[in-house]
Order: C-alpha cells, then structure tokens, then sequence
C-alpha cells in the first residue's frame, strides 16, 4: 500500500502523540508540518515515514521531536509594555484587594513559560510593587522539558538581559561566569514544571493572574476555547489573563472576560 505525503503525516502525528503524551492535534496543520519538516532536515531525512522509523529506533529523538515543536521566547520582556501595565495598573489593584480580605499571598501561572523570562519577570514585577513581607506564588509550565531545566538554572546571557534597567539587574542578577543568575529571592516560589496546554487540566484554582501569551496562534479553535475555559476556571473573582497582542479570544469565550487593556490584551474575569 503505497501511502501519500499527507497520510504519513497524520499519522505521524497521531503516533507521536500517542508515544510522547503531548496532544499534537492541538496545533495547526501548516505550523506542525513547518516545525516537523525542520527537524527532519536537521536530521538528513525528507519524508514522513522515514522520520517514523527514527522515531522508534531513537527513544532521544522524540524529545527532540517534541523541543522541535515548541517556540521558545529569549529574552526578558521583549514586549515591555503589557509587564508595565501589569506592574504599574494590576499589581496595585490586586494589592488594595487583598489587603481589604487581609490576604499577602498572590498567585500567578505562566504557562507555557519557555526558558523562563516570563515568570522571572512577573517575579521582578512583583517585588517591586508588592510589600517586602508578601508571598508570591508563580507556577510556570511548558511541555519543553529541557526548556524548564534551563528555566529552574535561572542563568541568562547579557543579550537575554538587554531589555532590563541595569538597577533591575544588579539587585535581582549576580553573575554567573561571562552569564547572569537569578538571585535567591525571599518569600517567593516559582514551581516549574511539565504541563500540557492541549489535553490536562489547570494547574491550580483561585490564581490572581494567568499568562498565556503568544501560545494561542499555534493552537485550532477547540483547543483554543478548552485552554480559556481552564484559564478562567482557575482564576480567582476578578483574576486576569493575559495572551499576546496578536491573540484574539474565540467568539464562544468571549463573555467570560472583559476586556481591561485593548492594546495589550488584558482581561477580568467575568462573573
């Protein structure tokens, strides 16, 4: 039985899926087949069957697979101004909130965290804002498990860096050889770890805000309307989500959050 070009990736992806847990069907065709036709090239093999061969000879290959497919951000607060308004606009009102419920711990998701900037920078955000003596709770999830290795080391390059004041560096960096690594920040907790946006449940309930930013573009519409659903499930009255200035929210969640910021791409949680 002679298979074509689109059989073998269908089915390609339906056993990588199957093998590796992830639920690849949660990505758009075109984005897979560019990302999977790019390892294949790394590789020296042209077709889809071939790769499958490789795929089941090479158990390290499948988390190449997987690394392959995941697009990783590298540097902290490359898009400075939604981490602005989160420091300068939702931290304080966050703050006011909990004081009057006699609270001091915050909770915030990063998910799909890559190599880490993101929850870093909501740390960063946070100490600066929130009183000395307040917990923060960050949880921080991606499906790249070498992306959360490196995230949980906290050492970045200078280039990684650019994008900070050199006050921000100096009191949350120290070097690291020709590097830089987060410093030990009391009263803050950053758990990394391996979540899979596509197929399994929220990480935790009553988080004050999720960020999910520049992940949706990859993602068909189910996926998209079942990864909201679990954002909003997760957040606490009055949480907030934040996705990437390109996203746009699926016309079946739309009534679940308000839009706060237009340009930035903030919401509240509707009730």
């Amino acid at each position: 039985m002679v298979v074509n070009l689109d059989d073998g990736f269908q089915f390609l992806v339906r056993k990588a899926s199957i093998s590796s847990g992830v639920a690849l069907a949660g990505y758009r065709d075109t984005y897979l087949r560019r990302r999977i036709d790019l390892r294949m090239k790394a590789v020296g093999i042209d077709n889809y069957p071939t790769y499958m061969k490789l795929l089941d000879k090479n158990p390290n290959e499948l988390t190449e697979f997987l690394n392959a497919i995941t697009v990783n951000v590298t540097e902290f607060m490359r898009d400075k101004t939604p981490f602005m308004f989160f420091r300068n606009e939702i931290l304080p009102e966050i703050m006011e909130r909990k004081k009057k419920s006699k609270s001091n711990m915050v909770r915030f998701w990063s998910a799909a965290c890559s190599n880490g900037e993101e929850p870093y920078s909501i740390s960063i955000c946070s100490k600066e804002i929130l009183p000395a003596d307040w917990s923060i709770s960050i949880y921080a999830t991606d499906i790249d498990e070498d992306s959360l290795s490196r995230a949980s080391k906290g050492i970045y390059s200078k280039e990684q860096l650019k994008n900070l004041d050199s006050s921000i560096i100096h009191k949350y960096f120290e070097h690291s050889g020709e590097n830089f690594k987060v410093k030990s920040i009391p009263k803050l907790s950053i758990r990394f770890m391996r979540h899979d946006l596509t197929s399994e449940p929220p990480v935790s309930k009553y988080l004050d805000v999720v960020f999910c930013r520049n992940v949706m573009i990859y993602f068909n519409d189910k996926q998209k309307v079942k990864m909201l659903n679990d954002f909003y499930n997760s957040l606490s009255d009055d949480g907030y989500l934040i996705i990437g200035k390109s996203e746009t929210l699926p016309e079946e969640i739309r009534d679940s959050f308000i839009p706060v910021n237009v340009r930035d791409k903030v919401f509240r949680k509707a009730l």
